[in-house]
């Protein structure tokens, strides 16, 4: 079995002449997903309404036996589940148990019980994250697990009425899977979600007027990222135009990049980078060009940085 674009396309009919191009690539999955949904209907119906999150969530927490897919190294993996909990933490994140195996053992398991009961590639809970699109259908669409159907709606119907367990789960996620800190450079914010349609509008006017008038158009942005971003580029370009003391707080930024902060990433420093200049091996080849880099990177050190490499 394969999950390989490139194999699977022409194995179904399509003439994939240039794989891994931009446009036949879309073509090829346009032509497959056409092919599933004419030709295994149910399957279609099932997985669509799954790109949205709330779907996902309603269907997990609803107390019936589904049928999960997943893969790992490009192996599937089939089981009855039933919803068994949610992160307090992260909302998108779900545990579902395995319903080949019996609840009992674990119902009486603490939260450090049930974290070790999601590892290892036998584990009895799953954790499926429902703005990623998972594969929770109707069991229907299952193969034969194995198990009687009465025996999985007896043990779905057990775990869902015991609340305390699904508590427990969802401490056990938390505890498993802890939120990314929060980032402290705007940089390492830019997933944190979409603009609005309104800050589309004034990026796009942003972008078309002069930079007077860009300066005042940052201010009107909802995001304060882009806020942020945006008061960037009119300070690197034309501090002049921005009030004084969002010049001086911009001053204040870009010697902190500069020379770094402690405990902030926040990319290569001048440091850094001389540091990295050091490390090169000169060669009658390179000799040059690390003679005018060394030159330029110790004419871009903020007051206060002492040379620490001998180029140049």
């Amino acid at each position: 079995p394969t999950l390989k674009l490139d194999m699977l396309a022409p194995a179904n009919g399509f003439a994939h002449e240039n794989a891994h191009d931009a446009l036949a690539d879309v073509e090829a999955t346009i032509f497959l997903a056409r092919l599933i949904r004419d030709r295994a209907p149910a399957v279609w119906d099932s997985l669509i309404p799954l790109s949205d999150k709330a779907e996902v969530q309603a269907r997990v927490l609803s107390g019936q036996p589904l049928c999960l897919v997943q893969y790992h190294m490009g192996r599937p993996t089939v089981l009855p589940v039933v919803g068994c909990g949610q992160s307090p933490d992260n909302p998108t994140m779900l545990g579902v148990f395995d319903l080949t195996k019996d609840p009992e053992p674990l119902l009486q398991m603490d939260v450090d019980g049930l974290v070790k009961a999601m590892q290892g590639p036998d584990r009895a809970i799953r954790t499926v994250t429902s703005n990623k699109m998972p594969a929770v259908v109707d069991m229907s669409l299952g193969p034969d697990f194995g198990i009687a159907a009465m025996e999985v709606a007896r043990r779905a119907s057990q775990i869902v009425q015991d609340g305390s367990f699904a508590a427990r789960v969802g401490q056990a996620l938390a505890q498993r899977y802890p939120p990314w800190p929060a980032a402290e450079v705007v940089e390492a914010r830019m997933y944190e979600g979409f603009p609005s349609r309104a800050d589309e509008g004034r990026m796009q006017a942003f972008h078309a007027a002069s930079w007077p008038e860009r300066a005042e158009i940052v201010e009107t942005l909802e995001d304060d990222r882009l806020r942020e971003l945006g008061r960037r580029i009119v300070f690197l370009e034309q501090p002049n135009v921005l009030r004084p003391e969002l010049r001086q707080g911009l001053d204040a930024w870009l010697q902190n990049r500069l020379k770094g902060r402690d405990g902030v990433e926040a990319g290569r420093t001048i440091r850094d980078a001389l540091a990295d200049l050091e490390s090169i091996v000169v060669t009658e080849t390179n000799a040059a060009a690390l003679h005018d880099i060394g030159l330029w990177l110790g004419s871009q050190q903020p007051q206060g940085i002492e040379r620490e490499t001998s180029q140049g």
